[in-house]
């Protein structure tokens, strides 16, 4: 039987897997107890799905956020290419062909094609959202065990220097970019 990964221990093992390249991309881990990293006024963040259990596992989606504030918070696997996102769906199928099956197969909530909420069998998991790869959308990584979040580091690691380029130049944030100017100006000011 396979152990189920809990939120402290998710972001413990996944920051474990993350943070040397984080660093040979010039991010600093946060000592927040999350799997989540700094560089400027950017911060990488994981978030867990709150409907996550024992029995069907859990999911996670990667969040970064520009300058301040819960506004600019940008989902970075909208950004996820077409060739990520069949290998993605490719492995996605097969975490979920290895989650343990309790008998007898409990019915499990999942958002339906028009936002209702949708009962189906946890075998059925993998057919449950199958769109969430499709173009530009909000995609959750499902995992239960170590080894699934093995599996997503892997796919993620590769990827992780093109998800996290700034989706406009950093040099846009006013602050930064007026404490920029400020330096300039005192370097040309007759001494």
């Amino acid at each position: 039987m396979r152990d189920y990964v809990k939120s402290k221990d998710f972001h413990r093992h996944m920051r474990s897997l993350l943070a040397s390249r984080f660093q040979e991309l010039g991010w600093e881990s946060q000592a927040t107890g999350k799997c989540s990293f700094v560089r400027g006024r950017r911060v990488f963040w994981l978030q867990i799905s709150q409907y996550s259990n024992s029995v069907t596992g859990a999911k996670f989606t990667i969040n970064m956020t520009e300058g301040s504030g819960a506004a600019n918070d940008t989902r970075i696997l909208r950004q996820l290419d077409d060739a990520d996102r069949a290998a993605g769906k490719a492995l996605e199928e097969r975490i979920i062909a290895r989650l343990p099956r309790p008998e007898p197969d409990p019915d499990v909530e999942v958002v339906g094609d028009h936002g209702e909420t949708v009962l189906v069998k946890l075998g059925d998991l993998a057919k449950a959202n199958p769109r969430q790869w499709d173009g530009p959308s909000d995609v959750w990584l499902p995992y239960f065990s170590r080894s699934d979040l093995d599996d997503w580091a892997a796919f993620l690691l590769p990827r992780l220097d093109r998800l996290v380029a700034s989706s406009s130049p950093e040099m846009t944030d006013q602050l930064l970019w007026t404490q920029r100017f400020r330096q300039l100006i005192g370097f040309l000011r007759p001494k």
